[in-house]
Formats: structure tokens, C-alpha cells, sequence
């Protein structure tokens, strides 16, 4: 009798360490890459506007995004040499993506919030092909271009195993074509259950609502 209750024990232990070590995390992104970036054709802003910008938390405090687009920590394309950009999240490992949340372009100067991404369909793969689609998302919502702000979580769709993620951008609030996003945060677990290395280790993903 004590024997089976030892073994249930241990049973229930290492279900609980295994639960635990497929906690979602925040995954820490290997590299981002959008098919332009504005600065490629007007040189003003060759430094600022940036897709790097889009994956190293320049810009958030505590979970809240600056408006201000000079702080060099959003990213924005030319509509007119590239209408419907792409851009193209490496997770560096094949993670079991849950979710993740968007801050759009949010620059405070006029109307400008208006260039953040309206129309979008989210593509995934194992490898650079690509090859599956998120079912049920075709919006970013609109950045209200001021301090504060605290983007958009996706959170009901299926989990799914990916390295890589692309944004494939068709729109933007401004009715144009380009867009622009401030910051993109990915949640989940390493593909054979672990967490995963880098900056999110241990930081969990958030709740929804948050």
C-alpha cells in the first residue's frame, strides 16, 4: 500500500514540474525583417523607423509604448514603394506559439497612428516556406498615438509550432498602402515542452485583458 502511494506521489510530482516547465513564456525573438523600412527611400530617416525596433523593446516601460516615433522605437515603410509589406519574425527554435500581442504604430503627431497596419494575414512555418495561415485574424486594431498605450493581445487562436512568423500586411487605417508597427511580442513553449533560452525566460505570458 505504501509502495502504490509512494508511486502516485512521484506520479503527481512530475506532472506538476512538467506543467510548470511548459508555462508559457515571452519568447525572445532572434531576428525580425521587413520587406523596407521608410528610411530605405528617404534618408531623414536612415536611423529612425526601423524593423530591429520592432523586437527589442525600445519604446515600452512596464508594458506601455511611447508615441513619440523620434525615440527610434517603432517601424515604418513607404506606401508608395512598398504598398504590402511583409515582415518576418525568426523565433530562432521551433516554439509552440499560444500567443502574442501587437503595438501598432502609435506616433502621436497628428493623424500619423493612421499609418499602423489595418489588414493583415499572419502566416507561420517550421521553415522559411512558410506553409499555414492563422485562422480568425485580419486586423490589427488602430494605435491611439499617445503614451500608454498597451497593444492588442491574440490569444484565441489554436496554438500552433513555428520558427517563423510573417505578417503579411495588405492595408493600413489610413485607407493606404505601407504600415508601420511600434512593437511584437511572441508567447509560448520550446516544441519538446521546454521554455526555451534568452530574455523571456520565466516571464510569463500575460493574461487576457492585460
Amino acid at each position: 500500500m505504501k509502495t502504490k502511494l509512494a508511486i502516485c506521489c512521484i506520479a503527481l510530482l512530475a506532472l506538476a514540474m512538467s506543467s510548470a516547465l511548459a508555462q508559457s513564456v515571452k519568447i525572445d525573438v532572434a531576428d525580425c525583417t521587413a520587406s523596407s523600412e521608410l528610411g530605405d527611400t528617404n534618408a531623414t530617416y536612415v536611423d529612425n523607423l526601423k524593423d530591429d525596433f520592432l523586437i527589442d523593446g525600445s519604446g515600452l516601460t512596464d508594458g506601455e509604448h511611447t508615441s513619440v516615433f523620434w525615440s527610434e522605437s517603432m517601424w515604418l515603410t513607404d506606401g508608395t514603394a512598398d504598398p504590402t509589406p511583409t515582415v518576418t519574425f525568426d523565433l530562432g527554435a521551433v516554439y509552440t506559439v499560444d500567443s502574442f500581442r501587437v503595438w501598432n504604430y502609435n506616433d502621436a503627431y497628428g493623424d500619423a497612428a493612421a499609418n499602423g497596419v489595418n489588414g493583415v494575414t499572419v502566416e507561420y512555418g517550421t521553415t522559411v516556406a512558410l506553409g499555414a495561415t492563422v485562422a480568425g485574424i485580419t486586423n490589427f486594431a488602430q494605435a491611439p498615438g499617445a503614451d500608454g498605450y498597451t497593444g492588442e493581445l491574440f490569444d484565441t487562436f489554436t496554438s500552433f509550432e513555428a520558427r517563423y512568423i510573417m505578417f503579411d500586411i495588405s492595408s493600413t487605417h489610413s485607407g493606404g498602402g505601407g504600415g508601420g508597427l511600434a512593437e511584437v511580442e511572441f508567447y509560448g513553449v520550446g516544441a519538446g515542452g521546454d521554455e526555451g533560452e534568452g530574455e523571456g525566460e520565466g516571464e510569463g505570458a500575460p493574461e487576457a485583458g492585460e
